[in-house]
């Protein structure tokens, strides 16, 4: 399952180096739009998707959030839809 973290605008740049930060602001970069995601592993990964494709993956962003145990007091982040919703605890499986 693919976690949908942001989308975002990159800048696909026409040189070799393109990680060099002095090929960010050249004549040849155009703009691609992206998500950037969790795979299965827990990478993350950049895909290019279309204009059209933006309201489709905004409405499954996942949002990091750190919680906190009230049995063990252990903090843990976890990946949640909205503010409201609540995930077990990785330690003693209790919820939130």
């Amino acid at each position: 399952m693919e976690y949908v973290i942001s989308i975002a605008k990159r800048y696909n740049h026409a040189r070799t180096h393109y990680k060099d930060p002095r090929n960010r602001g050249i004549k040849g970069a155009k703009p691609v739009l992206g998500i950037y995601y969790l795979n299965e592993d827990l990478k993350l990964r950049f895909r290019k998707i279309s204009w059209l494709m933006i309201s489709y993956y905004r409405a499954r962003l996942w949002k990091r959030r750190i919680f906190v145990c009230l049995e063990c007091g252990c903090k843990f982040t976890g990946l949640v839809k909205k503010d409201t919703d609540t995930t077990a605890c990785p330690n003693c499986e209790a919820w939130e």
